[in-house]
């Protein structure tokens, strides 16, 4: 290729970089650069990959087969499996304000100088070398496609050209940790184009070998099988593993872009798999292009070379010089970024420390200045340096033993930085001593064996130190051998100072020497500023305190804003040293001083990150304008709502010109132009606030809310409200259609609820008529039965008997079932009143003694009187059942009813020692007809059933607790009574039925309207001899006037007078006789009011022997016993016969 075209091409090349670099300094096509940061982020990372990886590692493989593996490898393990440390690092620096890896050490290990300062020295003695091979490759490689000869002159002028753009655009201001885009949009459009390169001439390779003679590829098959061997894979290849781990947390070009670049950790996690990929895919083209030199180019080759080489031996001119840019990429990345974050360490580090000791504890006036030139005077020295060992390279040294020897020169900071990163206010003398045991063995081994001739290496390689066999220990290659001794020394210096005693630096140092004068207050405000000012000049530190008048107290976020700044310049060990100084004399040390500096700076990056992120994820668009009326902040969906040109909003924009701009488009409405800025401006410049809406052109609604902000300047909200708009006119539409269709509506429930209510008063009217009609025939068939029992004779009782219990049974049947469906229907309401257990307990418990005594059973009362709110009549049904079951269940033991208080409960519980109940069946036996096996005697299976509809009812807790062979607990529980009432006194306990005598002087009148029912209690009192007279109906039967002892008055006569009614106008006229009431009705309808007249109930149908004891009981010519015993009922009051 003619040798002034490459020339051309370069300068060409090189100016299409530094037109991407002031587009991205530029302020115009800000929307563009937003979106095209992440990508470019990303690729920046690619600044890993120098032309050693673009030339050396091809000649890595060709020679050592595995060898080249290990560079990709530990990247691409740091970045899958190292997600949280990368984030946490980042995190870290950004918290401390660190501008380089060595600050940040420095800063994290007790703001040690010292630590910084070895940490740079250690970057620098490894970043030299490698810079030199970066310089080496570019002279080589234009050499070669050039046709010229590889002279100085070439090295020198690429020197020269580096530091040049590296100062221009690398130290442009006096904050080192200022955003510098223009690095970073060029850096990444080189790794971009040096993967592109990479990419087409793997391509290339790849046909080329498809066209290959089948004897020439057998031949590289084989000579690859041998190199790619599984045994050649050592100790080396783990090693060179974990250094390539290291140089990718390490190397200050690498921490330059992955950490200072990041705007914030989501930077870094977000670019984690899109590294990977980059890495595989330039770890993959090495495969063929290896494959292509070995088998098609001469053995006189450098392998280092066959990326360039491959194209120009088929005249692929334009191939090669595509590459051979792609080389120069690489290389010129790596110097530009490395250059200036060495020099921004060098400065930081080295000279400010030493400047500021020199010149007094402030440092020279204009010091920023004076920092800006120390750069970029340490740029210049490092590429000298770079330069001179450049020249000094063997030009057929391979270029992977130079990276290695950088590679672990790194390495030996990355303990002190995992340290750091964890945890701040380390031990700095451990990591002092560390640094330095491992600089010189590092030295030692790595660095002086390539300073050295080969005469001085032959004299000591025989003696014990033996830079590549020290003390003869080990069979390593030099490179695993240095690693592993300057490394292991290091850790091992590290430990053996920290376990020397306990850092008394660990405990606060205000809590050692606490005196009143460590105040941040005793400095002013003032003084802080012409502090700051020497470093960043007078005008940022004025708009950088504009807040804080002179004579103020120095706050701590104030000091923490000033060390920020002043880091900027000359680092954060410095920095904080100076603050110390200044505000604190001499009777704080650095570390002390760090730590009151650090108490604001968690909570002002959380503040900052949080703004940002809210502002960035909000729906609003936001702007917010300074006190001189320029734009300072937005976020996108601002510059989305509003659509503005390219470069029109930028930091420090006038909010006037945007103004205008939307007035123009009418955005403002109707009106003249420069009065809706006018009128805007005011607002901002008064502080007032102001919120309204705008129908935009294209029919969108915004709504605008804008405010003043404490420290001067306004912040304004645009909200796209297009949607709750519509949303609002549309509400506003249907809101009459809505009216019409409740009322509509409304209607229709109204009708629908009335048609419920009246079938529930036909149902309730039903079942009412249903419990009277269906049990009147099962009535008068048990007084039938009754009557029949004193006709027949021995022979036939059984039969009679068996006829009176299915008489029973499906009395029991119909109540049983009408209970359910009134249950269910709603037809039984609750009457709540105060009421004592204890004798309704006992009532029950004497009722059911007869049943109990025949079986043999013991039933038993327990527990002292309780009181609660309840109806009595429900609460006996559900007890009533209860001890029903238990009789019916039980052949032998017992039973026992008992009341328990549960807190503010009151427990009733029924146990029998009956055959228990299986768990499974706990749920099964309250379903309606479910019964159990080893019953006595009757039961249908619906009593269990009515009992959990009439807890439902009370509001009461029903429960069981049973097991097979333990008897079973049935139990309900009711609230308590609030208040403690006096007990009703305790009846006497009815004893049981005994025989009577019949009293034919006893005149009974009957009131019946239902024929069968009147013939059937004929019969009955026939056959007991009883002298009687009927009545079929109220009227007649409040008419009687002639004398009766007692009276038998049915509750339903089929008109609107009830029985009680016709009790009620007959007692008048015969005052001595006594009143029973027979009815099928529910309790509800007659138990309160037959109560308050004392008349007894019986219900239908009626039991003839129950009816049998209360005539005997009634008979005028009773004896001793029957008349106690009625008297007794007397005072009880009516007794309900079921």
């Amino acid at each position: 290729m003619e040798g002034s075209l490459p020339l051309i091409i370069i300068l060409s090349y090189a100016a299409l970089l530094f037109a991407c670099a002031a587009w991205a300094e530029g302020r115009g096509g800000q929307r563009l650069k937003a979106h095209l940061r992440r990508p470019t982020y990303v690729l920046a990372l690619g600044v890993y990959c120098t032309s050693w990886t673009f030339y050396g590692a091809v000649g890595s493989a060709v020679a050592d087969g595995w060898a080249y593996v290990p560079i990709y490898l530990g990247p691409i393990l740091v970045f899958i499996l190292g997600r949280k440390f990368l984030v946490r690092m980042v995190e870290a620096v950004k918290a401390d304000g660190a501008n380089s890896i060595s600050e940040f050490i420095g800063g994290r290990f007790g703001s040690s100088r010292s630590v910084a300062a070895l940490v740079t020295l250690l970057a620098l003695l490894g970043a030299v070398p490698y810079i030199a091979l970066q310089l080496k490759s570019l002279s080589s490689t234009y050499a070669l496609v050039s046709g010229a000869q590889n002279s100085p002159l070439i090295l020198v002028c690429a020197a020269i050209l580096l530091a040049g753009w590296a100062m221009l655009y690398g130290t442009r201001r006096y904050e080192a940790s200022a955003r510098n885009d223009a690095v970073l949009f060029a850096a990444g459009f080189e790794s971009f184009f040096k993967l592109a390169a990479l990419l087409a001439v793997a391509g290339f390779a790849l046909a080329l070998l498809l066209q290959a003679p089948p004897d020439v590829l057998a031949r590289t098959q084989h000579t690859l099988a041998t190199t790619f061997s599984p045994r050649a894979i050592n100790a080396d290849f783990l090693i060179i593993t974990l250094l390539s781990m290291a140089a990718i947390i390490a190397l200050p070009r690498q921490f330059y872009f992955m950490v200072i670049a990041a705007q914030s950790s989501r930077d870094v996690d977000q670019a984690r798999w899109p590294f990977v990929f980059y890495m595989v895919a330039t770890l993959v083209v090495v495969v063929p292009l290896a494959t292509a030199g070995i088998a098609l180019l001469p053995n006189t080759a450098r392998p280092d070379l066959y990326v360039l080489q491959l194209p120009m031996s088929e005249g692929a001119h334009v191939l090669a010089m595509i590459v051979f840019l792609g080389g120069f990429s690489a290389a010129t990345a790596m110097v530009l970024v490395e250059t200036i974050a060495l020099s921004t360490m060098v400065s930081n580090d080295l000279v400010a420390p030493a400047l500021l000791g020199r010149d007094g504890r402030d440092g020279p006036r204009n010091f920023g200045k004076l920092m800006l030139l120390v750069r970029r005077a340490a740029i210049a020295a490092i590429m000298v340096f770079a330069l001179l060992w450049a020249l000094a390279i063997p030009d057929n040294q391979r270029l992977a033993s130079i990276g290695l020897v950088a590679f672990a020169a790194m390495a030996q900071f990355v303990p002190v930085l995992i340290l750091a990163v964890y945890r701040g206010n380390r031990d700095a003398i451990a990591a002092r001593y560390s640094l330095i045991a491992g600089l010189i063995v590092w030295f030692y081994t790595l660095a002086l064996p390539q300073l050295l001739g080969p005469q001085i290496l032959a004299q000591i390689s025989t003696s014990p130190f033996n830079p590549y066999h020290l003390f003869g220990i080990g069979n390593l290659s030099p490179i695993s051998h240095g690693a592993m001794w300057s490394l292991g020394l290091n850790l091992a210096v590290y430990l053996l100072v920290t376990a020397r005693r306990v850092q008394t630096s660990a405990l606060p140092g205000l809590l050692r020497s606490p005196t009143p004068d460590s105040s941040l207050q005793s400095a002013r405000i003032e003084d802080l500023k012409a502090l700051v000012a020497r470093f960043v000049g007078p005008n940022l530190a004025q708009e950088a305190f504009a807040n804080l008048k002179d004579g103020a107290g120095v706050s701590q976020a104030s000091a923490r804003k000033a060390e920020r700044l002043i880091a900027g310049v000359v680092g954060l060990p410095s920095a904080r040293a100076l603050i110390g100084s200044r505000l604190f004399g001499a009777r704080l040390s650095a570390d002390e001083v760090s730590r009151l500096l650090d108490e604001t700076g968690q909570s002002l990056r959380f503040s900052k990150d949080l703004l940002a992120a809210t502002l960035e994820h909000i729906d609003p668009g936001v702007s917010v304008v300074d006190r001189d009326l320029n734009i300072v902040a937005w976020n996108s969906r601002y510059l989305s709502l509003f659509n503005y040109p390219d470069g029109m909003v930028f930091v420090g924009a006038p909010v006037a010109r945007l103004i205008r701009f939307n007035a123009e488009r009418g955005e403002c409405g109707p009106g003249e132009i420069e009065s809706h800025v006018e009128r805007r401006l005011t607002h901002m410049r008064r502080g007032q606030a102001h919120s309204f809406e705008r129908v935009r052109p294209d029919g969108r609604v915004i709504k605008t809310v804008g405010g003043p902000m404490p420290s001067g300047g306004y912040v304004m909200c645009f909200s796209d409200i297009t949607a709750e708009a519509e949303a609002l006119a549309g509400l506003r539409r249907a809101r009459a259609e809505l009216e019409a269709r409740v009322e509509e509506r409304t209607q229709d429930l109204r009708e629908a609820n009335q048609a419920l209510a009246t079938a529930d008063a036909e149902k309730t009217r039903f079942l009412a008529a249903a419990s009277h009609d269906l049990l009147q025939p099962i009535h008068a068939a048990r007084l039938f039965s009754s009557a029949l029992a004193r006709q027949i004779g021995g022979g036939d009782q059984d039969l009679l008997r068996k006829l009176d219990l299915s008489i029973q049974s499906a009395d029991t049947l119909l109540r049983s079932l009408l209970d359910i469906s009134k249950l269910d229907a709603g037809g039984v309401v609750a009457s709540i009143e105060r009421i004592n257990l204890k004798p309704l307990l006992r009532d029950l418990v004497d009722t059911m003694m007869p049943l109990a005594q025949e079986k043999g059973l013991q039933l038993r009362l327990f527990g002292r009187d309780r009181q609660v709110e309840t109806d009595p009549i429900l609460l006996r049904s559900i007890l009533q059942n209860f001890l029903s079951n238990a009789i019916r269940y039980t052949r032998e033991g017992g039973i026992v009813v008992a009341m328990r208080s549960r807190g503010q409960s009151i427990r009733i519980d029924v146990i029998d020692t009956g055959p228990g109940i299986a768990q499974a069946d706990h749920g099964r036996i309250f379903r309606e007809f479910e019964r159990l096996p080893h019953a006595d005697g009757g039961g249908i299976g619906l009593g269990l059933a009515i009992v959990e509809r009439t807890a439902r009812v009370l509001d009461a807790q029903i429960s069981l607790s049973s097991n097979l062979g333990q008897g079973s607990r049935f139990s309900v529980t009711l609230d308590a009574a609030t208040q403690t009432q006096t007990e009703v006194p305790l009846a006497s306990p009815r004893s049981a039925p005994q025989p009577h005598k019949v009293s034919p002087s006893l005149k009974i009148l009957v009131v019946e309207d239902d024929p069968a029912n009147q013939e059937a209690m004929r019969a009955f009192l026939d056959s007991r001899g009883y002298a009687y007279q009927c009545a079929g109906d109220a009227t007649s039967a409040m008419q009687f006037r002639a004398a009766f002892d007692c009276a038998l008055v049915d509750f339903h006569l089929g008109s609107d007078q009830t029985g009680l009614d016709v009790i009620e106008a007959l007692r008048p006229h015969h005052p001595q006789a006594r009143f029973a009431l027979t009815t099928a009705a529910s309790p509800q309808d007659f138990l309160e009011r037959a109560q308050a007249m004392q008349v007894e109930v019986f219900r239908k149908p009626v039991d003839p022997a129950a009816l049998d004891l209360w005539l005997a009981q009634v008979s005028p010519d009773l004896g001793g016993r029957e008349s106690e015993s009625l008297g007794n009922q007397d005072r009880l009051g009516p007794v309900l016969h079921v």
